[in-house]
């Protein structure tokens, strides 16, 4: 015992001030790690089982078209795989949609119609827009009202298009 004693004011005379402080320093980081690094380490490694848990679930995509999502399905949800639907024709067919616009248009008293109008403004050939507004034809509950195709330059073969189309969806009561 007494050795110990002995080497510590030996290592306390080597050291000086100096060496005291960055032993207190070196041990006050290793407190703060034991204290907030672990804690704070163990918490994100459960937060990212828990979300790869929660993602596991999630495998299903959602269904091809709206209307195959029919009974335990919303008039919200059908219109949000309707959306999904959209953006998945346009991305088979090479379009980028950069700019689109949603809303629920005001509904009817007496209709248990709800009516979506979705606007949205692209740039594509003639052979992608043409495949594109085929696809979207085929879909239940669909309707382009607006539609306007402009060529700023004749030697051009992009399209400038501006689509509305309104989706239409039975409202649960």
């Amino acid at each position: 015992m007494s050795r110990l004693v002995w080497e510590l004011r030996r290592a306390q005379w080597r050291l000086g001030i100096v060496g005291a402080l960055a032993i207190l320093l070196i041990g006050a980081a290793a407190v703060i790690a034991l204290v907030q690094i672990l804690p704070l380490h163990n918490d994100i490694a459960a937060r990212e089982a828990d979300l790869d848990a929660r993602a596991a679930k999630l495998k299903l995509p959602p269904p091809p078209s709206p209307d195959q999502a029919v009974a335990p399905f919303s008039a919200e949800q059908r219109y949000f795989i309707f959306l999904h639907s959209l953006h998945a024709i346009a991305a088979k067919n090479g379009i980028s949609l950069p700019q689109i616009t949603y809303q629920l248009a005001a509904p009817d008293k007496d209709s248990s119609l709800r009516r979506y109008v979705v606007e949205t403004t692209f740039a594509a050939t003639y052979l992608q827009f043409r495949v594109f507004l085929s696809e979207l034809r085929t879909m239940p509950g669909l309707r382009c009202e607006r539609l306007t195709i402009a060529r700023p330059n004749i030697g051009v073969t992009q399209l400038d298009v501006h689509l509305q189309c309104a989706f239409l969806v039975e409202a649960s009561k």
